[in-house]
């Protein structure tokens, strides 16, 4: 391949944090049109990497060309300039503002040459232009004048790609695009990048999915320990061998054996309601029991989940625990009835972030180390337990949450649940954002939980996941149940029926 047809070049690349070597001489290309695989477990270097090309982080040492230039990356508007964009994970629109706004933020035509505070705006061209990338490049129609914050997940997501292209990017970093997203959502940007493939633009694409990475991608480079091991066509691997190549072995069965459900109820649901959210819910969960929850957003399957907890309570119906009819009416009242529940919004609503794991891993449980006077030791003690027990990577109950990867914090999240001893565990999106181990490792966490008898409640856009995991899945459809399947014989093609519709 000429100098001229690569869109991206790196040569050598490296960075190092203090003491610690993030990246190690990495050299990769990127053609023009092509959809390249970046996988690698927490920690190997792929946010890094991605940092360096957008202009996050300044490399220490090597080379990076742009269509046979060679640019000097040290700042994000470096990175504009280069043509190249980055869509995070984590979304940096401003809810406020709306679709046109947000895609234009930094770039508004104004009627001058130079835009300012004073100098009206050319507000119908932004809009023209905003429709015209929306509507004509990207193949969606989205209501430019509602504030984005409103807006679906799905076409917050379409609004930063959109952002990206009015900025002349031609190479598009993609962190994690799909990890959120329902199947028919999943579908609609995979179509959009095909389409932005075809119109020579190029792609790096970050995922933890390593199927979805496969059928997307042409191309796929693994980092480990901050190196580039494999640079592969994707039509060459399988699953299996990109985890080796992640891990440098292999990964034990992903999904651990199932153990049988008890005979009895933990908790039983009879024709709860609540307006707008979920209508005549009813089911059964047993002692020991992984029930998955299923269906498109919007299906009301988040909404259930947070009434059993009391956070949104049913209006109707009755809540049976153990054979005692309660109320859950708040979330006080949820865990006074020994329920649990661990949200999928892991770093808005799980943790803590300026505070540290042994804070974080005992916030529900502090009436257990005193009424009055808390007894640190003690709390010492549980907290070095469960670090062990869960097996979470960390330098003990002291050290700051925020620095420990997505999976160990969710570890964190699900002892800190644990440790109140709960009889029903809810589980929202558990593994979202985490890598391939520690997904592993969270399966077998939830495994051991109802082994020990606990009832747990299984919310997840993953169909893979709900089957591998789950003795039976509910699917909910315009917050109805539509069916409950044994997940032995389920497929994803039948949660995908059901969640789409009735029959």
């Amino acid at each position: 391949m000429s100098q001229s047809e690569h869109a991206l070049k790196i040569t050598g690349v490296g960075k190092r944090f203090g003491a610690t070597n993030a990246l190690s001489g990495i050299s990769m290309n990127l053609a023009k049109g092509e959809v390249l695989g970046l996988v690698g477990e927490n920690g190997a270097g792929k946010s890094t990497l991605m940092k360096i090309l957008s202009g996050a982080h300044a490399r220490d040492e090597g080379d990076i060309e742009i269509e046979g230039v060679r640019v000097d990356i040290r700042e994000p508007p470096d990175a504009q300039r280069a043509g190249i964009g980055i869509i995070y994970q984590e979304l940096s629109l401003f809810p406020d503002l709306d679709a046109v706004e947000n895609i234009f933020i930094g770039r508004e035509m104004s009627v001058g040459k130079y835009p300012n505070m004073t100098v009206p705006l050319r507000k119908k061209a932004m809009r023209d232009c905003a429709a015209r990338i929306l509507n004509d490049v990207l193949g969606v129609e989205i209501d430019l004048d509602c504030p984005v914050g409103s807006l679906a997940l799905a076409q917050r997501q379409i609004i930063e790609i959109a952002r990206a292209l009015n900025s002349n990017a031609n190479i598009l970093i993609m962190d994690e695009p799909t990890e959120a997203l329902e199947k028919a959502e999943r579908e609609q940007l995979v179509r959009i990048i095909n389409d932005l493939k075809q119109a020579g633009k190029s792609v790096i694409y970050v995922s933890h999915k390593l199927d979805e990475v496969l059928k997307i991608c042409d191309r796929v480079v693994v980092l480990r320990d901050g190196a580039c091991v494999a640079d592969l066509p994707a039509s060459s691997l399988d699953v299996n061998k990109v985890i080796s190549l992640m891990i440098g072995g292999s990964l034990a069965k992903q999904f651990p054996t199932k153990s049988s459900p008890r005979a009895d109820p933990v908790l039983k649901v009879e024709g709860i309601s609540r307006r707008g959210a979920f209508e005549n819910v009813s089911f059964e969960l047993h002692e020991g029991e992984i029930l998955g929850v299923a269906g498109l957003e919007g299906s009301g399957k988040s909404h259930l989940l947070r009434a059993l907890f009391g956070d949104g309570a049913s209006e109707s119906g009755r809540i049976v625990l153990k054979g005692r009819s309660t109320s859950i009416s708040s979330i006080s009242d949820g865990m006074n009835n020994r329920i649990a529940f661990l949200p999928a919004e892991r770093k808005t609503e799980g943790i803590f972030a300026e505070h540290s794991v042994g804070w974080n891993l005992t916030a529900s449980s502090l009436s257990k180390f005193g009424s009055v006077r808390l007894d640190r030791r003690a709390e010492r003690i549980q907290c070095t337990n469960y670090i062990r027990k869960m097996g979470i990577k960390s330098e003990g109950p002291q050290q700051s949450i925020g620095r420990l990867s997505g999976g160990n914090q969710q570890k964190v999240l699900l002892a800190r649940w644990l440790l109140t001893e709960p009889d029903v565990l809810l589980l929202e999106e558990p593994t979202r954002g985490i890598d391939i181990r520690a997904k592993a490792d969270v399966y077998q966490l939830i495994a051991s939980s109802a082994q020990a008898g606990k009832g747990i409640i299984v919310v997840s856009s993953d169909s893979t996941e709900l089957l591998g995991l789950c003795h039976r899945i509910l699917v909910m459809f315009e917050g109805e149940v539509v069916g409950i399947l044994d997940a032995a014989s389920a497929s994803e093609e039948a949660i995908a029926s059901l969640s789409i519709q009735r029959t």
